[in-house]
């Protein structure tokens, strides 16, 4: 026996186990054993050989494994890198490819949690693009085994597997693009599964041991980095919310700063509407205590759902919304411990958020805040404004120097001839009548108010016409108020001459309510007919009248208690009729015939005939209206 020859082939067969090759193993194994055969049995030379074929296996199977672990190790690294979870998922079933390359397709199914179904989101090596599209219910393929068991499983032919419910969808996809054997590793997040990792063949086989388990390490891997990339993604979103949030608050405060400053500044409510805006756009309408639209950034119109809403507000006293056709509105009552003072309402596209809700809620505050300083400045006003205009309805003496300057700094104008107006409104509208009067002399050189229960108004203007027209015109719009306004002839305003031109007017109002006139603007001029009953100083003359028509009559009641003056009265107001008298009266016929002709026995039997009947109308008439009554009498 040569004993270099052999101790050469052994390095070689030694050499050739090392690195696994399995033909240099062999070859040297053939040499060994024609240079051993002759001293040594052939029992032991098979020995010899299958020694080192199980070596070569060994040796293989460990260079296989550190391939794979070696494989693993670096796929764990780079899915740990990704941080987009669209595109981890992709990148699993790639590498799952590369961990088993005897696959021809690798695809990943995600459960959704919630809706009862499971989704193909990602795959590599399939055919048909429906696949994609794929989506598998609880309880159905391979998937409700491996959620149920948690273990892996395959199949040499899925479409004829008995092992699981089938789903016919899913079949025929599978079988458009050619699949038979299915392997599926469960992926289970935190104890819970929550996708299947699946590698498949075109032809039946059977998966080994091996593959099934480096699959499992590696969806193992791809579990955890899923969760990771999830969990990134929740810290992003995390930190933009944050940062959203961030900005929010900064363009409130910077809201609230510049609201704050208006106030500061004295600014007008409706200068709230800008800053707003560029904080929470939309649609923007500013009303009233009256639910009247003060001011807006729109030319549209409010529905009249809006109301509900803003009833819904005062009483919840915070910020209320409401889906509409076109979006959302968004209400806040403006509001402080005992009133109502208007809303803000917000039409917008997108609904509001709870920092957003919070900022509305804080605008209604200042809104209210600054309602109530512009009411004290008004009211301030109001009163030094009363003042003058009680002084220049209230003398007959020319008006100081110092009242005639508290008027110019005013911007009462008493240079020009002036009309006093009187207006006649139900006490229970009067509170709001008299700030609208106010406003409207304000904005016209004029002073007005409320003057020992009346409400009243000083104008400049040598057109009463105009002017009793104007006022009852803005009464009628703004309130619905069924007003009459009655302007006095034009007179000069530092004279003292507007005591009685208000005077007249306030008096012919009473006169035309009293006989139950409609609503209307109408001037002294226009009743001078009576001017016996509302002109100062002519009350004597007035007396006298009365006396004459009248007081045998009056007399006569006083002394008998006979009424004669309320029967005349009805009597006139039924036309001569007797019988409608009596009932108007609620006594018998034959009384109103003998009190008729107790008065013919007083007046004289030609008491019906002209001129005496109209000279009788006209004193009772005067006699009814003629004591300064109240201009309005109850609701």
């Amino acid at each position: 026996m040569d004993a270099e020859g052999l101790g050469a082939v052994a390095r070689r067969l030694l050499e050739a186990v090392s690195e696994s090759d399995l033909a240099a193993a062999d070859q040297a194994i053939t040499e060994l054993t024609m240079l051993l055969r002759p001293t040594t049995s052939d029992e032991v030379l098979a020995g010899l050989r299958n020694a080192a074929l199980s070596a070569h296996e060994v040796t293989s199977y460990h260079r296989r494994r550190v391939g794979e672990l070696t494989a693993l190790h670096k796929i764990a690294v780079d899915l740990a890198s990704v941080r987009d979870p669209d595109e981890i998922l992709q990148a699993i079933v790639r590498a799952a490819q590369a961990v088993i390359p005897s696959a021809d397709a690798t695809y990943l199914l995600l459960s959704e949690p919630g809706t009862g179904w499971n989704y193909i989101k990602a795959s590599v090596g399939l055919h048909s693009p429906d696949f994609m599209h794929v989506r598998v219910r609880d309880g159905y393929g391979m998937v409700s085994r491996i959620y149920e068991t948690r273990a892996p499983l395959w199949t040499r032919n899925y479409v004829e597997s008995a092992g699981f419910s089938h789903d016919s969808v899913v079949d025929r996809t599978l079988a458009e693009d050619g699949l038979r054997s299915v392997l599926g590793i469960p992926m289970i997040v935190r104890g819970v599964p929550q996708g299947v990792l699946y590698a498949a063949n075109r032809v039946e086989r059977s998966f080994t041991a091996d593959e099934v388990s480096v699959l499992q390490q590696f969806a193992d891997l791809a579990s955890i980095a899923i969760e990771n990339a999830e969990y990134f993604a929740g810290l992003q979103r995390a930190a933009r919310d944050i940062g959203e949030d961030m900005s929010a608050v900064e363009r409130a405060a910077q809201l609230h700063a510049d609201l704050t400053k208006l106030i500061t500044e004295g600014a007008q409510i409706t200068d709230v509407l800008a800053p707003i805006n560029g904080v929470l756009p939309g649609r923007l309408f500013l009303l009233d205590a009256s639910d009247l639209v003060l001011a807006s950034n729109s030319d549209s119109t409010l529905s009249d759902e809006v109301v509900p809403q803003i009833r819904q507000s005062q009483r919840a006293r915070s910020a209320v919304s409401q889906a509409t056709p076109s979006g959302f509105r968004h209400v806040v009552a403006v509001t402080t411990r005992n009133a109502y003072h208007g809303a803000l309402v917000i039409e917008s596209e997108e609904p509001l958020s709870d920092l957003d809700r919070r900022t509305l809620d804080r605008i209604g505050h200042v809104i209210a805040l600054l309602t109530l300083q512009q009411q004290a400045l008004i009211e301030a006003e109001d009163q030094v404004r009363g003042d003058f205009l009680h002084e220049l309805l209230e003398t007959r003496h020319e008006l100081s120097d110092a009242s005639q300057l508290r008027a110019h700094s005013r911007g009462v104008d008493l240079k020009r001839r002036v009309v006093a107006v009187a207006i006649s409104v139900p006490s229970s509208r009067q509170l709001a009548a008299r700030r609208v009067v106010s406003d409207f002399a304000r904005s016209h050189n004029g002073v007005g108010g409320e003057h020992n229960g009346i409400v009243a108004a000083v104008l400049p203007s040598d057109a009463p016409e105009e002017i009793g027209a104007l006022v009852h015109a803005r009464l009628t719009r703004e309130l619905h108020i069924p007003a009459i306004v009655c302007a006095s002839r034009p007179v000069d305003g530092t004279t003292g001459t507007v005591c009685d031109a208000f005077i007249e007017a306030r008096r012919c109002a009473a006169l035309l309510r009293g006989l139950g006139s409609e609503p209307k603007a109408v001037t002294t001029h226009e009743l001078a007919l009576f001017s016996l009953l509302f002109t100062p100083g002519r009350e004597h003359e007035l007396a006298s009248f009365l006396d004459h028509a009248l007081g045998r009559l009056l007399a006569y009641d006083n002394d008998h208690n006979a009424r004669l003056v309320d029967t005349i009265a009805a009597y006139f107001e039924n036309n001569l009729n007797v019988a409608k008298t009596a009932r108007a009266l609620y006594v018998h016929a034959n009384t109103v015939v003998k009190r008729l002709e107790r008065v013919a026995d007083l007046l004289g039997a030609e008491w019906q005939s002209e001129p005496s009947a109209t000279r009788l109308r006209v004193a009772l008439l005067l006699r009814s209206y003629g004591d300064g009554s109240p201009i309005w009498e109850g609701e």
